[in-house]
């Protein structure tokens, strides 16, 4: 694998840096990134590629990207100009890793990788795939990070709005080479772990940085249900959400609170009412009628729709799909959760194929996500 060409990078690079400039982001430097190398970063923000590629500029780093980016006109044009490596989301991928290998070992290059796999809905590290521990083990090189801090809440994933503020990027070493060689990749995993673990909310509830206001519009789509009535269907309204059923009206702040909650801390609530479901009733099924999505011809097309399914004994898909009636199921204890994009979808990733199933109702999809990470944990346990 080549690394990444030095004159558009360099030329783009720069302008990305000046970009990150404006967003407002201050580099905190804590080490000098070293060749070869694995850089992670924590996922709060669509942005946080740039702030790396700002962070380490003017080096070059092939980032791992979701496969899906590949299948998209526009992103695959930036995706072959970083050469970045194609990777197939919360599965075992051997032609990803071969590729991360060769560019580390073969081109002696810099690989970026985002571990938790898609952009935290509430701006907190979530967990990872462990085999990241045994990649860098194998690779023996050097392992970074840049951790953004305040990312989150200038460009939250729910919206496509700026929230002015301040946000600085960290880089730093987690583990050195001398280090890995001692270290198992249990030891590895947890050093990246106590490095890159950020929760945004409870960071802001002592470092009171304030953040302008602006339209919300979609935060119902991570907050959907209400904390007091437990309705479902929040609807966000100018600088704040409001619920239809008891009236009720929870403004978003310069602190990045809903009516005095943190976005975590209503989260977990939800998570904890999906729970609830299952545990009372241990047949429950969580259902709802989608789109389906998938590669055709190079392209993410509709190929289908019908009814996807979420219980304990899996998950099943029905309906008609390339003018034919079809059944899929997938085993929840291989899927830790549900990617997606916030309020349109989420994602299972099988096989080098993906199966995206889009939602008419923006409130839905987060609950699906929830009820996946609860079904993946139990299916999980030990005996």
């Amino acid at each position: 694998m080549k690394r990444p060409n030095p004159l558009i990078y360099i030329f783009f690079g720069f302008l990305l840096r000046v970009f990150a400039k404006l967003k407002g982001q201050k580099i905190v430097r804590l080490a000098n990134i070293e060749r070869p190398s694995i850089v992670l970063g924590n996922h709060g923000s669509w942005y946080d590629f740039i702030y790396m590629i700002s962070a380490l500029y003017p080096k070059r780093i092939t980032f791992v990207a979701a496969d899906k980016f590949f299948y998209d006109p526009l992103l695959k044009i930036f995706m072959g100009m970083d050469r970045a490596i194609q990777k197939s989301l919360f599965q075992s991928d051997p032609i990803a890793t071969m590729k991360i290998y060769r560019t580390l070992k073969k081109s002696k290059g810099i690989v970026g990788i985002y571990p938790e796999g898609q952009i935290s809905p509430i701006g907190k590290f979530a967990p990872f795939n462990e085999a990241i521990g045994k990649l860098a083990k194998k690779a023996n090189v050097p392992v970074y990070m840049t951790k953004h801090v305040g990312a989150y809440f200038i460009n939250p994933p729910w919206s496509k709005k700026t929230f002015k503020g301040k946000m600085e990027t960290v880089v730093d070493l987690i583990v050195s080479t001398e280090d890995m060689k001692t270290m198992t990749e249990d030891e590895i995993n947890q050093k990246i772990r106590e490095k890159l673990y950020f929760n945004s909310a409870e960071y802001n509830e002592t470092a009171k940085r304030q953040y302008r206001l602006n339209d919300v519009d979609n935060l119902e789509s991570v907050v959907y249900q209400c904390p007091v009535c437990k309705a479902e269907h929040m609807t966000s309204v100018k600088t704040g959400l409001q619920c239809p059923d008891c009236k009720r009206t929870y403004d978003y702040d310069v602190y990045g609170k809903i009516g005095g909650y943190r976005i975590d801390e209503l989260y977990d609530m939800q998570a904890a009412y999906v729970k609830d479901l299952f545990d009372k009733n241990p047949d429950f099924t969580l259902h709802a009628d989608v789109e389906l999505e998938s590669y055709r011809n190079k392209r993410l097309a509709v190929v289908g729709e019908g009814t996807l399914k979420l219980s304990k004994a899996g998950y099943l898909f029905e309906g008609i799909v390339d003018h034919e009636f079809r059944t899929f199921t997938f085993n929840p204890k291989r899927i830790p959760t549900l990617a997606g994009d916030l309020g349109i979808n989420v994602q299972i990733y099988e096989g080098y194929q993906i199966y995206e199933f889009v939602f008419s109702d923006k409130h839905i999809p987060s609950k699906f996500a929830l009820a996946a990470e609860y079904l993946y944990a139990e299916a999980n346990k030990e005996a």
